[in-house]
């Protein structure tokens, strides 16, 4: 067989980013995807289409469609692309189990609150599994990483992934008792604090006002921090009212004592975290341990 000439293989990064703006069908949702601006998916993608010399996609004021050609490549790319993946996961799936080594993507909130306590149960019972945990915000990527596990807000399909309810959560004011006994009384009060936000999750203060019928609330002012541990930690000292996730924020060390709610309103509106895994390793008992431990996890910390 003669050797694949390197002139006539555009670089990945441009069949990844070929690949997502024809699945999406968006140059902004495939940017998402791959962590990248929408102008740099465009430039990849205008690098293949000089390659190429001719168009892949017709651009229009809101949207893109393929061409004929366009459609023609992304069929052979995306079986390239299968075929690439799924030897990378067969290494990866070799070296992670002949090392006993597990690789969970979890939100930093879930980690400290529900996976950090568990986690001596855990090794009392799988003392051959070696846990790496990735606490973060960022979705996980199966495709280009090691994770076995996501721990993640929302629920987007995507090929190849299993994905499981694990526990609603509802946004709860929480602050220090000495805020309270100061005249925390009602939301309606809120106008005298400071709002504790989280950078990743601005829109979710507003929406819980929105809720209590004080849209138009205007606080003494605004904190915004870029964790949800930080956030607590920021309440804790007295810095303002943060929204923690309940139910888990009871399983928070000190809660009831450096963090109480101040009031009963309970909004409404819930947002669900899920777990998420690779449809292939179901079977993979390694991935079940770890799934069971996190289910049991959660429902203590509920």
């Amino acid at each position: 067989m003669d050797a694949p000439d390197p002139r006539a293989i555009p670089p990945l990064p441009a069949l990844l980013a070929f690949e997502r703006a024809a699945t999406q069908l968006s140059f902004r949702r495939a940017a998402r995807d791959l962590s990248l601006s929408p102008s740099a998916i465009s430039h990849q993608i205008r690098g293949l289409e000089q390659q190429f010399g001719t168009k892949l996609f017709v651009r229009g004021a809101r949207s893109v469609r393929l061409t004929a050609d366009g459609e023609r490549y992304l069929a052979k790319v995306s079986a390239a692309l299968a075929t690439l993946q799924e030897a990378s996961r067969d290494m990866l799936r070799q070296r992670g189990e002949a090392s006993g080594e597990l690789w969970i993507s979890s939100l930093p909130f879930f980690t400290s609150a529900v996976l950090l306590p568990a986690l001596p149960e855990f090794k009392r019972s799988h003392p051959q599994l070696t846990l790496r945990i990735e606490a973060t915000h960022q979705y996980a990527d199966f495709n280009g990483s090691r994770v076995d596990v996501a721990i993640r807000y929302g629920r987007e399909h995507a090929a190849g992934l299993k994905v499981e309810p694990l526990v609603q959560v509802k946004g709860l004011p929480v602050c220090t008792p000495a805020m309270v006994k100061a005249g925390l009384r009602s939301p309606a009060d809120l106008s005298r604090e400071v709002l504790i936000h989280v950078t990743t999750q601005p829109r979710a203060w507003p929406a819980w006002l929105k809720e209590a019928g004080l849209p138009h609330l205007a606080p003494r002012g605004h904190l915004w921090l870029d964790s949800v541990p930080a956030m607590l930690e920021a309440a804790e000292h007295g810095l303002g009212v943060a929204l923690a996730m309940a139910p888990l924020i009871k399983a928070r060390p000190g809660f009831g004592k450096r963090l109480v709610a101040p009031f009963a309103f309970e909004a409404a509106h819930h947002e669900t975290i899920y777990l998420v895994s690779r449809t292939e390793q179901a079977r993979d008992r390694r991935i079940a341990a770890v799934r069971r431990w996190i289910a049991d996890a959660v429902a203590r910390a509920s």
